[in-house]
């Protein structure tokens, strides 16, 4: 929105060097509570993301997800939509690995509506494509910003969260936002307990074929669970509605936006048992981007 003032800051790099453990440091927790508790209050916050690039994809879906619940919440004052309307929340992601002569990706600029969003990363940009109504790019060479061989492109780059930054930029087509796979199911994050929240682009799609295979082991001693791959881990996982209606101390697999996997805490477990016996360790640590699919029982 032209002319809307930045109020909430988000910085994702690979350079902070802080905690890169899903379970130290939750970013969907921190955001959604800002957003849901605190619209208009003036934030700046940043996480590391070296070694877990990619749950800047889950995280910008969760802003747009966030931007819409202020925006239709009926809990909220008019006043107070009205003007949160009125602010910018910027995003900011940095991960531009240098494995080539080239100084790194372009830093882009997505906006839309009241998000502000720097990425070197378009893929991420990929499940919200139709949401973004502009899209550019600060060129890496005289650019009035760096050097054409400067390292820390990063600490500059965060500048252009503000819309008054002064440096000109080449406009793109949004047709360079890469389109999201179809039929594809990936871990997209973690959260600080070890529950693993997964994403597709057609969630209802992916359930049903997860209902379709505990039909085919019905009349086994494995009735109501399925086999699930992530990575190269597989475990049985039981299916259930929700996270009320699981037996305790299982892997579960349910619905809840879009499909999580966790395992459910036993009634006398500690905190660290918990961590311990979580999804996230039970499947080995998986990599954030994995990719998930549902095992045939013929492969048992």
């Amino acid at each position: 929105m032209p002319g809307a003032k930045l109020r909430r800051i988000y910085r994702f790099s690979d350079t902070y060097g802080q905690s890169t453990s899903p379970l130290q440091d939750d970013a969907d927790a921190r955001i959604s509570t800002d957003l849901r508790s605190f619209p208009l209050k003036e934030l700046d916050r940043d996480f590391d993301i070296y070694g877990r690039e990619n749950i800047t994809h889950h995280i910008l879906r969760l802003f747009f997800q966030l931007h819409d619940e202020v925006e239709h919440a009926s809990s909220l004052p008019a006043s107070i939509k009205k003007e949160f309307a009125s602010t910018t929340t910027g995003i900011f992601i940095n991960a531009a690995p240098r494995t080539s002569k080239e100084n790194g990706v372009p830093f882009y600029v997505a906006t839309s509506k009241n998000l502000r969003i720097v990425t070197t990363d378009l893929r991420g940009l990929s499940t919200v494509k139709d949401r973004i109504e502009s899209l550019a790019h600060l060129p890496n060479e005289n650019n009035n910003l760096y050097g054409k061989t400067e390292q820390f492109r990063s600490s500059y780059t965060a500048r252009l969260l503000e819309e008054d930054h002064g440096l000109s930029l080449e406009e793109d087509n949004l047709s360079i936002i890469p389109d999201y796979p179809d039929h594809y199911w990936e871990l997209s994050y973690v959260d600080r307990f070890g529950n693993l929240i997964t994403y597709t682009k057609e969630p209802e799609k992916q359930w049903q074929e997860v209902l379709d295979a505990v039909k085919v082991n019905k009349g086994t001693d494995k009735e109501g669970t399925v086999k699930i791959l992530i990575g190269d881990t597989s475990k049985r996982v039981q299916v259930s509605t929700s996270l009320r209606d699981a037996d305790p101390e299982r892997l579960v697999i349910y619905p809840n936006g879009d499909i999580e996997i966790l395992r459910k805490w036993g009634e006398d477990e500690n905190s660290r048992e918990r961590l311990d016996f979580s999804a996230y360790n039970r499947f080995a640590k998986p990599e954030i981007g994995a990719r998930i699919r549902l095992v045939s029982t013929q492969q048992d």
